[in-house]
């Protein structure tokens, strides 16, 4: 991903309601120590080291103001049924500086395209405002790992860090369903406007169908269902629904060498995707042949290393610093202070400016990170403010930063 920022912060904070008073430490340069010729290679690098997540694309999601526009497009009592009861399990997917759609399929899991969320590991999911016409920033913005891909057909699985506990999922269709002529209904959000709803019909099947993205250097095959249902940027992703209600496929890319050409993922690769065992290889690559991955040695793996332990510079705390990026040069700082009122701190430095851009706050000092802020754009100011019900350093969820 082009952005750098990571997934973990916290600030602190004067007053315990969760809104930062100040934040002395946001924009300032790193502490000033010297760093240990010896480094400890840290042996949880998840610790420290945190995967990238789109936060311009999050920070840019929660100021607007789009609301449900779904109900704008429905036709009858069977549409408007078939809306209401799916676009909840319908999520909104930020990755990078592009947004798609996915499925949510209960248990944590969400179903998208590869090329939604390539190449990142880590990205944001919003479920449905439960107002018609709400503020997207009603909901918070969850967090969702990438834990399973299959690039050639085009195919990837989210794990949310958080679940919905209130959210009904929804269910894979039946092969008896996909029949040429047959209704068949997309939610998504086509070119940003979220959460849309467009009906249509089965035109074909075309079984081991090949397709090529305009700047993508895999070739995708599966076999697809080609449908007169719109789908736009924005619609990716997301689910093709037949009058069931359930997933008859993944709307995945249109055509322009004609009209009315756009197709869906069938449920029968759909299916095997989820049973297979096809794990994430790679964060930006797909899976290399044989031959590739034979003739070309592996690069070796940055560790994360500490490089200092000891007192800090005002002599009023404990200090451990840590080179997560290998450049020899701390970049992640934990800051005990001596005084046991006061928060424990992690400083982090996502760009390497030699600046702090985030800042981690175990509040109650029990181990377990509580509360974040975020400075997405650098310039000292926090963006988003990041919740840890699991008390691990990657948020679980995000919501745009409002000083009072």
């Amino acid at each position: 991903m082009k952005s750098r920022i990571v997934l973990a912060a916290a600030a602190i904070f004067a007053a315990s309601e969760g809104v930062a008073a100040d934040l002395p430490y946001m924009g300032q340069t790193l502490p000033d120590i010297s760093v240990a010729e010896t480094r400890t290679v840290v042996s949880d690098p998840s610790s420290v080291a945190l995967d990238p997540l789109p936060g311009k694309a999050i920070r840019h999601l929660l100021s607007q103001d789009s609301g449900d526009e779904g109900t704008l497009a429905t036709r009858g009592r069977k549409e408007a049924d078939i809306y209401r009861n799916a676009a909840p399990a319908v999520v909104l997917i930020t990755a990078a500086d592009s947004l798609g759609s996915g499925s949510y399929l209960g248990g944590g899991l969400i179903l998208t395209n590869w090329h939604v969320v390539n190449p990142a590991m880590t990205v944001g999911v919003l479920f449905k405002p439960p107002q018609v016409s709400a503020a997207l920033d009603s909901k918070s913005v969850l967090r969702a790992d990438v834990v399973k891909t299959d690039p050639t057909r085009d195919l990837a699985l989210l794990k949310l860090a958080v679940p919905p506990q209130s959210v009904k999922p929804l269910e894979l269709g039946s092969e008896n369903e996909l029949e040429v002529g047959a209704d068949v209904h997309a939610i998504g959000h086509p070119s940003g406007l979220v959460w849309s709803y467009t009906r249509g019909l089965i035109s074909q099947v075309r079984a081991d169908y090949a397709w090529k993205a305009k700047d993508d250097k895999v070739t995708h095959r599966a076999e697809v269902i080609q449908t007169q249902t719109p789908i736009s940027p924005g619609n990716s992703g997301g689910p093709l629904l037949g009058d069931s209600g359930k997933i008859l496929g993944v709307n995945s890319f249109g055509t322009t060498e004609g009209e009315n050409l756009n197709f869906a993922v069938s449920v029968r690769d759909l299916a095997a995707f989820l049973r297979g065992g096809l794990q994430l290889a790679s964060a930006t690559k797909p899976p290399s042949s044989p031959a590739t991955s034979a003739s070309i040695p592996p690069m070796p793996a940055c560790q994360s290393a500490k490089v200092y332990d000891g007192r800090s510079e005002k002599k009023d705390g404990h200090l451990i610093a840590y080179d997560t990026n290998c450049d020899g040069k701390p970049d992640f700082f934990i800051v005990t202070p001596d005084d046991k009122t006061k928060p424990i701190l992690a400083l982090i430095d996502s760009n390497h400016d030699d600046k702090i851009d985030i800042v981690v706050e175990d509040r109650d000092r029990d181990g377990r990170w509580d509360i974040s802020y975020i400075d997405v754009d650098y310039d000292g100011v926090p963006d988003l403010v990041g919740y840890h019900p699991d008390g691990k350093l990657k948020p679980s969820r995000f919501e745009r930063y409002a000083a009072k």
